[in-house]
């Protein structure tokens, strides 16, 4: 199968690197071209192509972020020009099946894997394996071509009303990162006290894996869930009260400076801690 995937990022890449190793030609897109080389150094793809060219194949995959993604599919409704089967891999379903009203072909569906860090860099074939892989079931052709592909990674196939969907990842992955994010910066007020930087050990470190998340891969999903996400935060520890205010009210501004300054405090609480192991080790 001639597959196109849009987005060369972590998952993205994975993606490739997983379908060509089982034979499929796998070809790249991507607005960043230095994502895009990455992608390519790593032999995720055979070759990169522009969104005209993406178009000539038998599968496109959408695996920006959720904005883009709408973008794209909202300019592929109506072309004459577009592949059997359509899928996206965005967090959230909903706004995507607006997107892809009346388009043919289309499969929304959510691979839930990920690992710390992002871009290509990161990316491996096996990232999918044995993990859920979420999609909106609606029978045909397309269907069973992207079933087919998502078997082929090793994920488990998963239906689900995008409803449901939608609701369930709002409970399980936005309200742990919101959390990551709080974690990060109540333990940064905290980081010059005495004895904290000594202390830092595993614990610490998983609950704050999701801290260094990027803004502008969330940011549009927070846009989309913001009062969904603001009353799980409400349901939360008093300390979160500033991140849920921030949701109802749209700050993005507070949200992009929670993203940015969760990144950076997780940077300052283990750098301490990984040169202490790294002294440790050298004893």
């Amino acid at each position: 199968m001639r597959i196109a995937i849009v987005g060369t990022g972590l998952i993205g890449t994975s993606l490739g690197l997983a379908w060509r190793a089982g034979g499929h030609v796998v070809v790249g897109a991507d607005s960043d071209p230095a994502a895009l080389a990455a992608a390519l150094a790593r032999g995720a793809f055979e070759c990169g192509v522009d969104l005209e060219q993406a178009r000539d194949v038998q599968a496109l995959v959408l695996a920006a972020p959720l904005d883009a993604v709408c973008a794209l599919l909202e300019g592929l409704r109506g072309d004459h020009r577009v592949p059997p089967l359509v899928m996206d891999v965005a967090s959230l379903q909903e706004p995507v099946l607006r997107a892809a009203l009346g388009l043919a072909g289309f499969i929304a569906t959510h691979p839930m894997a990920g690992r710390e860090g992002g871009g290509p860099q990161a990316a491996e074939g096996a990232l999918f394996r044995g993990r859920p892989w979420i999609y909106q079931p609606v029978g045909g052709a397309a269907e069973a071509m992207a079933l087919r592909l998502i078997g082929e990674t090793g994920a488990v196939a998963i239906p689900m009303d995008a409803v449901v969907h939608d609701r369930a990842v709002a409970l399980t992955s936005h309200l742990p990162q919101l959390l990551a994010l709080a974690l990060a910066r109540s333990v940064g007020r905290r980081v010059e006290e005495a004895g904290v930087r000594e202390a830092v050990g595993p614990g610490l470190q998983g609950a704050l894996r999701l801290a260094s998340a990027r803004w502008t891969m969330w940011r549009p999903l927070l846009k989309e869930q913001h009062s969904r996400d603001a009353e799980l935060l409400e349901d939360v520890a008093a300390e979160l009260q500033g991140l849920a205010r921030a949701l109802r009210e749209r700050d993005e501004a507070a949200l992009q400076s929670a993203f940015e300054q969760g990144s950076l405090l997780r940077h300052v609480v283990f750098h301490h801690a990984e040169d202490t192991a790294r002294g440790q080790d050298s004893e």
